[in-house]
């Protein structure tokens, strides 16, 4: 919101100078973005005169002008206006100024053999709306001509500051200069100096509806047309009007449509005129209150905007229509088919009240946003609507002769009083004491705080008095009643909207107060925070993938819809088709980055990510918290680490370095045969178990997505429950580091080698052989693995070295051969397996 300081000062009295004025807004919550001088623009400009003018003597095309800019002498300028003439007022940028809006330095130069000491400017020249082809002449704007020589700011409308304040969405208060006003007039406890508005035909008509149009009076929506003639759409607005709307960031159109605009950046309420007369050409009849209509637009119907766009339309677009036929979008823009133009004279002045959610769905559906429907967004107060109309039709009024025909509405409105119970308890109990700042002038050498004068600061904590809460909501506009608890609070129509509960209340006594004034209220005794167990174990993973050379990605919760996914999370409010629903996986948008970074001719992409994915399942939205990633290429620094220029890694080197990353974590995970699954490649990928449960799975990528993504390197992707991984990890005897004696003891060591099916893992045997050789099995590992030529068909033969050790004495040959043949045994039973020795 874009707020002038000179209209904000007709409106409320300012007894501070700008930067205090920009500090207590901000610090009130209203952020000033931006502090603009608009009189920067015109540093340099003067007002001239043109004594004489003569042709220049070597250009057909150009003129040398004797001007009058105030000083001892004329200067001489050359100019190739059409429209320069003697006897004029133009505006002369001075040698030295810098026009910034055609980035050029005025300077003494030579055009033709003629200098030229400066330059008559056009309005585009210095950044305003044209008014003409060629050069700005003074006596034909309809402005007081300034003295010569002095700077013609105040004339032009730039002598002016301008905020440029960010409104929250819990204020939309704030689009308005009235509300503007009204925060200023609360801070600083200043007289408003608001306009008055005068009743015109108070009384309003109630229209009858037609079926589609009593839906929307159902939802509470607001619509009053008001039947105004004897206008003139060929009437320009006054400067003050013009320039507070270009201020604004507004264009001038005429004087009809400017006041509504006019209207709409003061009171907040947009305002629309539709030209009577081509409503009815447009029906081929007299239009009567009855055709006006609110229904929802049809897939296919279109509508060509005043802003001159064909807009295609859908059936959750709310339009405005009259007699069925679309002239307007919902409170976001009108047609063309009606709007007010040079041959207007009389008009269907609208204002109405859409809901936020409908306005914010048609914005969205139509890609467009408009100053009208960023305020119907933020919602408006239904007891401004008919105020703003009439204030409309006030400035209406006094600037033409005009004649209010007739004024309807749709539906009686019925002001609820609303009071909300304020307890000064809660006050109290919420705030906290006020510091209260005393001086003590005897303080002597003992006292605390001492200033610069000598003089010593005392302070006390206070509760807020009922004066201070009474102020600060009176000045908001509240109305105050007296109770045993407290006051009984009816707010104003223009924050009803913020002001529902007792805490808002309480927020607005403690922001006008001042937060800073509040005492800190610290626990008591403070105690040093910490991370959680589970905080601590993923960062520890965040840690560990980083060392071995993975990068963290955060990827987007929000995708389009996915043809092939039936539990997909819909968003009710989407704000594009690409991201209208939850995501169901994290390995997607994975192989996108891999795919991109390949595509620039990155060697090596190692990423990881720790996110949520959603589904629905039996009715109910499921949140799963996943670690995933993916590894494509080597990222090997310099080629003279790999034989090849362009290296890969295999399924072995990948998933060690999973391993590596997650071993620091001190939990077993193993890996299994993986079913069948098409994303993956069959026999080179596993899945992975934790504690017995499924953990996820590890693979390379199956060959059909590669050539999807057009990559020619293998990619291997994981996707770990993270859940899992922290509810294992963070178990005591996992989270607690335990050391244990180093052995001072050998071992003794024994091979067995056994003929198995080939469908058996060896992760299988080596656990089956540790769990019934303990507790003297160390450990068992397979050292050779054959599958060929003397083996049986569908037989492999796999040999396993076993690590026999006792903690504290050296084992015998008696103590070793019991243990050996009871896990020969189990082996036999377990695997049927045939031992080869």
């Amino acid at each position: 919101m874009k707020v002038s300081l000179s209209w904000l000062n007709e409106l409320v009295d300012i007894h501070c100078d700008v930067e205090e004025l920009a500090d207590s807004l901000s610090m009130a919550g209203f952020e000033v973005e931006e502090l603009i001088d608009l009189s920067a623009s015109l540093e340099g400009i003067v007002t001239g005169y043109v004594i004489d003018i003569s042709p220049h003597p070597n250009a057909d095309k150009l003129s040398v002008c004797k001007v009058d800019i105030g000083k001892s002498e004329a200067i001489q300028i050359v100019c190739g206006a059409k429209n320069i003439r003697s006897g004029i007022h133009v505006l002369v940028a001075t040698e030295g100024t810098y026009l910034k809006d055609i980035d050029l330095t005025i300077k003494t130069s030579h055009l033709r053999g003629q200098i030229s000491q400066g330059m008559i400017c056009s309005l585009s020249e210095l950044g305003l709306p044209p008014n003409n082809d060629g050069i700005a002449i003074l006596e034909e704007m309809n402005i007081a001509i300034p003295k010569i020589g002095v700077c013609p700011k105040k004339q032009l409308g730039l002598d002016e500051i301008i905020f440029d304040l960010a409104i929250t969405a819990n204020r939309p208060d704030g689009l308005s200069m009235v509300g503007i006003a009204r925060e200023v007039s609360a801070i600083n406890n200043t007289k408003l100096k608001l306009p008055a508005i005068d009743l015109l035909h108070k009384d309003y008509k109630e229209f009858d509806h037609n079926v589609e149009s009593k839906k929307f009076a159902s939802r509470n929506e607001v619509y009053s047309l008001n039947l105004i003639d004897n206008l003139n759409g060929n009437n320009d607005s006054s400067e003050e009007v013009k320039s507070r709307l270009r201020n604004a960031g507004i264009n001038s159109i005429n004087a009809i449509v400017d006041l509504t605009n006019y209207t709409m950046l003061e009171q907040g309420q947009p305002l629309h005129a539709f030209d009577a007369d081509l409503l009815c050409e447009l029906t081929g009849k007299e239009v009567t209150i009855n055709d006006f209509g609110i229904r929802k637009a049809k897939t296919g119907e279109n509508l060509i905007g005043i802003d001159g766009i064909d807009y295609s339309l859908s059936s959750k677009v709310d339009v405005i229509t009259c007699s069925n036929i679309i002239i307007a979008i919902a409170g976001i823009i009108g047609g063309k088919n009606s709007c007010v133009n040079k041959e207007t004279r009389k008009i269907w002045l609208e204002a109405a009240l859409f809901s936020p959610s409908s306005v914010r769905i048609s914005s969205r559906e139509i890609g467009k946003r408009t100053e009208s429907s960023t305020r119907f967004e933020k919602g408006i107060s239904p007891e401004i609507t008919i105020s703003s109309v009439e204030r409309c039709l006030n400035l209406l009024t006094k600037t033409f002769d005009c004649q209010i025909l007739e004024k309807w509405i749709n539906r009686e409105l019925v002001i609820e009083e609303q009071l909300l119970l304020l307890r000064r308890e809660k006050i109290n109990k919420t705030l906290g004491k006020v510091v209260e700042h005393k001086t003590n002038i005897n303080a002597g050498d003992n006292s605390n705080n001492i200033d610069k004068s000598g003089e010593s600061q005392i302070n006390t904590l206070r509760n807020i008095d009922d004066h201070e809460i009474e102020q600060s909501l009176i000045s908001l506009g509240c109305k105050l009643q007296k109770d045993v608890k407290g006051w009984l609070v009816e707010v104003p129509a223009n924050r009803k909207l913020d002001l529902k509960r007792e805490i808002d209340l309480i927020e607005e006594i403690s922001r006008l107060i001042g937060y800073d004034r509040f005492d800190s209220n610290l626990p008591n005794p403070l105690r040093p925070g910490g991370l959680t167990p589970k905080q601590k174990i993923e960062r520890k993973v965040r840690e560990s993938l980083t060392s071995v050379g993975f990068q963290e990605v955060v990827t987007l919760s929000l995708v389009a819809k996915d043809q092939y996914s039936k539990n997909q999370v819909a968003i009710s409010n989407p704000l594009l088709s690409e991201t209208s629903h939850l995501r169901t996986n994290l390995w997607q948008e994975h192989l996108n980055i891999c795919q991109r970074n390949m595509a620039y001719e990155q060697k090596g992409c190692w990423i990881y990510e720790i996110g949520k994915i959603y589904n629905i399942d039996s009715g109910r939205i499921n949140e799963t918290s996943l670690l995933c990633g993916a590894l494509v290429g080597n990222k090997s620094i310099g080629q003279w680490q790999t034989e090849t220029k362009n290296s890969s890694l295999d399924y072995f080197q990948s998933r060690g370095i999973l391993h590596s990353a997650l071993n620091s974590l001190n939990i077993n995970i193993t890996d299994e045969k993986l079913d069948e699954n098409q994303l993956l490649h069959p026999g080179k990928s596993s899945m992975l178990k934790l504690e017995g449960k499924e953990l996820g799975f590890f693979g390379k990528l199956h060959p059909s997505k590669l050539s999807d993504l057009n990559i020619d390197y293998p990619i291997y992707i994981f996707e770990l429950n993270f859940n899992l991984i922290l509810q294992s990890s963070t178990r005591k005897n996992k989270l607690n580091i335990s050391f244990k004696q180093f052995p001072t003891v050998p071992s003794m060591e024994r091979d067995i080698a056994l003929l198995v099916d080939n469908n058996i893992q060896s992760l299988d045997i080596s656990n089956l052989i540790i769990k019934t050789g303990r507790p003297l099995v160390e450990d068992a590992y397979l050292i050779d693995r054959y599958e060929g030529d003397n083996i049986p068909k569908g037989k492999v033969s796999q040999a396993f070295r076993i690590r026999y050790r006792k903690n504290k004495d050296t084992l015998k040959e008696e103590e070793v051969s019991p243990i050996h043949d009871k896990i020969r045994e189990k082996l036999k039973v377990e695997f049927s397996a045939e031992l080869r020795s």
